[in-house]
């Protein structure tokens, strides 16, 4: 074989009768496998021309009888093979596969076009400068960013002894602890900053060591610039992550299983949710992995996906998948969140 095949198999076992409880929406039979058949997935694709349920795709499976391995391919054409292997020649381009834009706003802030100035009154404090607009000033900047599309920036820093949470906007609030980073909503309207701890330490702050509390130097509070504030939460509640929405306003946080949604609760989980594992339109209407099941808001479910893709026209996002039912068919599903 030219190339080691990742064999990340789909499980072949009976689906349970509470398993098939939950009607499935109607799908689409690509192929039907032999008994001893498993889909190598990394090798398989689902091919649309518009849209993500497809109108081609290609699937590559292995059986192992009497211990030998044998492939096979299959496509609109119908089953090839068997083959002792699969070479490069044989494989399908999985290009139309990929998914045109992130789900996710998952690319970094740019720090590109902002300047540091001093202020002419007090030389040694300073203003972030983007564009001819200013923040500050500044006794002690921590973090700043500008917006991807080079319509705003955000600054997090101490001016009058307090740490100052502002964009050239000129939105403005006060927050306190350690700024560890600021994200941008997808659309880069909104910003969040994430602090550690309770205190903020500066240049010329009098504070004498024996007098610190440090028990709470890993609690993580979130601000926003419209003056909200969530936390602190404690590190013993296993505070995840802050994602934001691709070309959206709407973004999420997860402290140990729950999510919230725009600062609001969603949802407590059965495990913690992952941004790979996660897609959701509004608060009603988001879908889930969990284990080997696909889960959705309204509370359908369905037994092992696989070679899962999406689509978002109209704010509303549609998932496709495949599954092996009992009867050994490969079939395609659609949903919309």
């Amino acid at each position: 074989m030219s190339r080691k095949i990742p064999l990340f198999l789909v499980a072949a076992a009976i689906l349970s009768a509470a398993a098939l409880s939950q009607s499935p929406p109607a799908g689409r039979t690509f192929v039907t496998l032999g008994p001893h058949e498993h889909i190598v997935s990394e090798e398989s694709c689902l091919l649309a021309s518009g849209g993500c349920l497809a109108d081609d795709f290609f699937v590559v499976t292995r059986e192992d009888v009497g211990g030998k391995t044998v492939y096979y391919t299959y496509d609109k054409s119908g089953r090839k093979g068997p083959f002792d292997k699969i070479t490069e020649n044989m494989l399908r381009s999985c290009a139309g596969n990929v998914e045109p834009r992130k789900f996710y706003r998952d690319e970094e802030a740019s720090m590109e076009g902002l300047n540091m100035a001093p202020d002419s009154a007090k030389p040694e404090n300073q203003y972030v400068e983007f564009q001819g607009q200013r923040i500050g000033p500044f006794q002690q900047v921590y973090a700043m960013v500008a917006a991807p599309d080079k319509s705003r920036a955000f600054a997090a820093g101490v001016r009058d002894k307090k740490l100052h949470f502002a964009s050239t906007d000129g939105r403005d609030v006060v927050a306190v602890g350690m700024p560890d980073k600021i994200v941008l909503t997808g659309d880069a309207g909104k910003a969040v900053l994430l602090c550690k701890g309770t205190l903020t330490m500066y240049p010329g702050l009098d504070l004498k060591p024996e007098s610190m509390d440090l028990s709470h130097a890993d609690d993580t509070t979130l601000f926003t610039l419209d003056g909200k504030k969530f936390g602190p939460f404690a590190e013993a509640a296993a505070f995840g992550d802050v994602w934001a929405l691709a070309h959206s306003p709407d973004w999420l946080f997860t402290v140990g299983p729950t999510a919230y949604f725009n600062g609001a609760p969603l949802k407590t989980f059965a495990e913690p949710i992952s941004k790979s594992r996660f897609w959701i339109d509004d608060a009603s209407h988001y879908g889930w992995l969990q284990e080997e099941k696909l889960m959705f808001s309204d509370g359908a479910s369905f037994p092992n996906p696989v070679m899962l893709q999406w689509e978002k026209k109209g704010g509303r996002t549609t998932i496709c998948w495949i599954s092996i039912l009992p009867n050994r068919n490969v079939v395609g599903y659609s949903r919309t969140l």
